[in-house]
């Protein structure tokens, strides 16, 4: 809905806008024929006016062919009169002394009558120079006051007071274009401009006065008083329209209305005077009740409205008195002061809707004259260079050879090395010097910003900086309530604030004010690093689209100024910033020393919060790393410390972890068995755990645990300590991890090996040649809550040797990531078991395997920890 009610303000904005401008070029193309061809273009001996046919005024060859005031014109040059066109045609194709044929006939008289007037051009010999300046002026005037209107239109859409400025300004080109002059195709549309401009400016102008800033006490006690200026304005705004155009285009649309004419632009005149004079009636008692910018807008606008068209209403009002053009017998250089004050209004227009926060008249009558006559004063010398150069010249030129040509090639030469040092060297100097002599604040407020800015590079700490800058900013700027807001995760939170009823962490009103990363006041700070004013009473502005708790929580801190703390990548922090003790609204210069400010503040908070974060990181890394270190020293105690004393046999493991703690899990220990001969047996594990690192850690300690618990108990069923282990660890894991696991018991009497592979590699047994596979005879362990396993046997020789590894053996890779492989490995083993007389140790086997795996990777990381179980026959 939001988007349809934009898109519509600007296609009646785009509509507005040609109509506009058709009757602002139509004018100037008039302006400009008449002024620039006087002498060539002869003017019209008389007007109609809203009498129809009948002569309203006539001119001095006019009167002098005979014509009258009130003669009803029948033809022209032989073609009917039948609209105010038929004379602008034949007057502009006829030349000044050429002769006009009228017929007409005189009031009350049926007899017909014809004159002939010789034609006058516009400007009857040379014009005045001061008549061409004042034309000038009041051209420019005229359009400059339309472009200003749709101006303030363009940059405030939303905003109503800018459509009511453009109906104000928008008549200021009709008053000084007659709707008869205009032609073309387009002339409909700039004479529809013409009487809509005409009939909308006074009520725009009270409609002003009534609603800005706020609505007027009196309209809200009185709501129907604008209603009698509105309605028979509205009424007569038809008439005026069809007026205009039977003028124009045929008299035969508004003779009905000829009889009424007379009194009816009386009536008009009079509510207009009254709908403009309301104007000031609601303005004026606004100005006593008003605060801060609100009261700073209205004196502006009061004072602007007064000065601007006061002296041209005067003028107005002796134009009407004396029923002569408007300035015409009045001394040219009033006129033209009278319309260069008139400027003003249009300023003044402008100034309140589109500047953000307005300054106090006195301030900006003395920041503009010390403007005008400070910094002027440069250009002012240099001009002064320049002439002095010409005069130089001219003297040069003017003396005949041989008389003092030398002195002045010396004076001239000398006047342009002065004029290049002044230049290049002095102007600089001398214009920094008028900013500390006549603007000696603002270039204070320069320089100590300017040092702020240099020196937030040298915080290494959030607080300090934050301290610093708000008390710089406060002391430079004179601000006594400054709130900064920080970025913490998805939110800016209120971290510092200066000038508040209590501090932060000590009223929870102010300690829990945060914006989230998402409203509308970040989204717009974000999009930019200017800073964004808080201008409440702006329906377009962008606080428009903020929640009520973000307004609400900008109003508790009496924010006017948002400065954007930019970081590298994304908004740091934004600084609120409270008004001035002055009341002043901050100045343009302000805005951008504060953005230099912001600027280097935000890199340095950024700095600031990096520096803690690591030095926490660094703390808390140091801390983990003990922790781990712990961890391994625990896992470390976890895998078997000595061989256990078995006849017959020789055992050997190792596990190297890829991290500092590893999920692989290795043991052998000595169990109880009453049904073997030797009355115990050895038992034989490793596993792998799914994943790396501490959580994988922790489950391998578990899964020791729950091993060694079980074996004591299951008394030699391996399938069903397998099926218990497999429960043990499922309740005591996650969905998603499991170990592939291989357990196997040893007689040492029988020599007979009993296992379950619970879905590990198949451990190797070395027989001579052989290289027999001890197959999975059962799925991994704690995926699932019930799995049934079975047992296998197999009767070892002496000189068989067991290898049981992880698949971080097998798997190795070199840095092009190709894999070592189990034939690798088992050609490593033989290797040695295969020399003469070998009497390798299991230990010997497991260094042969480590050292054979680190020549093939190279050095290169391994992602997996490598884990050998080996036992070997005797």
């Amino acid at each position: 809905m939001l988007q349809r009610s934009a898109r519509f303000q600007y296609v009646l904005l785009a509509l507005v806008a040609l109509i506009a401008l058709t009757h602002l070029v139509l004018g100037a193309r008039r302006n400009f024929s008449s002024q620039a061809h006087g002498m060539d273009f002869a003017r019209p001996p008389f007007q109609g006016g809203r009498q129809g046919a009948a002569i309203n005024e006539v001119t001095p060859e006019a009167q002098a062919a005979g014509l009258r005031t009130r003669d009803t014109v029948l033809t022209i040059n032989g073609h009917p009169y039948l609209s105010g066109s038929v004379l602008m045609n034949e007057v502009r194709r006829s030349r000044p002394g050429e002769p006009l044929a009228v017929s007409f006939r005189r009031p009350g008289k049926s007899d017909v009558r014809t004159a002939t007037v010789l034609l006058k051009p516009i400007h009857p010999g040379s014009r005045p120079l001061w008549s061409w300046v004042v034309l000038t002026v009041i051209a420019a005037l005229s359009y400059f006051c339309l472009l200003t209107g749709l101006y303030v239109v363009f940059a405030r859409p939303r905003n109503p007071h800018a459509w009511l400025i453009l109906g104000i300004l928008g008549s200021f080109n009709s008053l000084f274009v007659a709707t008869s002059s205009l032609s073309g195709p387009l002339a409909p549309v700039a004479v529809f401009w013409s009487a809509l401009s005409q009939t909308a400016m006074p009520l725009c102008l009270m409609a002003f006065g009534i609603y800005f800033p706020e609505r007027s006490i009196i309209d809200m006690r009185y709501p129907w008083i604008k209603w009698i200026f509105v309605v028979p304005t509205l009424l007569l705004f038809p008439m005026d329209l069809l007026g205009e155009f039977g003028n124009l285009y045929d008299f035969s649309l508004s003779n009905w209305l000829v009889p009424y004419s007379i009194s009816l632009n009386t009536i008009e005149a009079i509510f207009s005077i009254l709908a403009i004079s309301y104007f000031f009636v609601c303005l004026f008692p606004k100005i006593r009740t008003a605060t801060g910018d609100a009261r700073r807008r209205l004196r502006i606008l009061y004072f602007g409205s007064t000065v601007g068209l006061i002296p041209f209403f005067v003028l107005v009002v002796i134009s009407v008195i004396r029923k002569t053009d408007i300035g015409q017998g009045i001394p040219q250089w009033i006129v033209l002061t009278i319309v260069g004050i008139l400027f003003l209004f249009p300023l003044t227009l402008a100034y309140v809707v589109i500047v953000q926060r307005a300054m106090d008249v006195s301030i900006l009558i003395r920041q503009g004259t010390k403007y005008a006559f400070a910094r002027r004063s440069i250009a002012v010398l240099a001009a002064l260079l320049g002439l002095w150069m010409a005069f130089a010249l001219r003297d040069y030129f003017a003396t005949e050879s041989g008389e003092n040509r030398t002195a002045d090639v010396i004076k001239i030469f000398g006047i342009l090395l002065l004029f290049f040092a002044f230049r290049i060297l002095l102007s600089k100097r001398l214009q920094q010097r008028i900013d500390q002599r006549f603007f000696r604040e603002a270039y204070s407020a320069e320089q100590i910003l300017s040092e702020l800015s240099e020196e937030a590079r040298n915080f290494t700490e959030v607080n300090p900086l934050l301290t610093a800058i708000t008390q710089r900013i406060g002391d430079t700027l004179h601000v006594e309530r400054i709130a900064v807001f920080l970025r913490a995760g998805d939110s800016y939170r209120l971290q510092f604030a200066t000038g508040m009823p209590a501090t932060p962490m000590m009223s929870p009103q102010f300690g829990s004010l945060a914006l989230a990363a998402s409203s509308a006041t970040i989204t717009n700070l974000a999009r930019g690093p200017a800073p964004a004013p808080v201008y409440r009473d702006d329906p377009s502005s962008w606080l428009v689209d903020a929640t009520e708790a973000e307004r609400n929580a900008l109003n508790d801190l009496s924010t006017e100024l948002l400065v954007p703390l930019p970081g590298r990548n994304r908004l740091a922090g934004v600084i609120a910033l409270g008004p001035k003790r002055s009341e002043e609204p901050y100045s343009r210069t302000d805005r951008q020393l504060l953005q230099s400010v912001a600027t280097q503040a935000g890199l340095a908070l950024e700095n600031a919060e990096l520096f803690e974060n690591l030095s926490t990181e660094i703390a808390q890394r140091e801390r983990v790393s003990r922790e781990i270190e712990i961890a391994r020293e625990v896992q470390e105690r976890l895998f078997p410390q000595s061989c256990p004393d078995v006849d017959g046999i020789d055992l050997a493991g190792y596990c190297r972890p890829a991290q500092v703690v590893g999920g692989d899990y290795y043991d052998y220990f000595v169990l109880p068995a009453s049904d073997s001969v030797c009355g115990t047996r050895l038992a034989l594990a490793l596993g792998d755990i799914s994943g790396k690192g501490i959580s994988a850690a922790l489950l391998m300690a578990s899964l020791r645990a729950s091993l060694r618990s079980a074996a004591q108990l299951q008394g030699g069923d391996l399938a069903a300590l397998m099926e218990h282990v497999n429960r043990l660890v499922y309740d005591s894991s996650t969905a998603n991890r499991y170990a592939t696991f291989f357990y196997a018991e040893f007689d040492p009497c029988t020599r007979m090996l009993s296992y379950v592979n619970a879905g590990h590699n198949p451990p190797i047994l070395l027989r001579g040649d052989q290289n027999i596979l001890l197959e999975a005879t059962g799925t991994v362990i704690g995926l699932l809550p019930e799995v049934s396993y079975a047992e296998a046997s197999l009767l070892l020789h002496p000189g068989d040797v067991l290898i049981t590894f992880t698949d971080g053996v097998s798997e190795a890779m070199d840095a092009e990531e190709r894999e070592w492989g189990e034939d690798h490995m088992i050609a490593a083993v033989r290797t040695l078991l295969d020399r003469p007389e070998c009497t390798a140790t299991a230990q010997q086997l497991i260094d042969c395997v480590l050292e054979a795996a680190d020549r093939f990777t190279a050095g290169a990381p391994q992602h997996d920890d490598m884990t050998l179980l080996v036992a070997r026959i005797r």
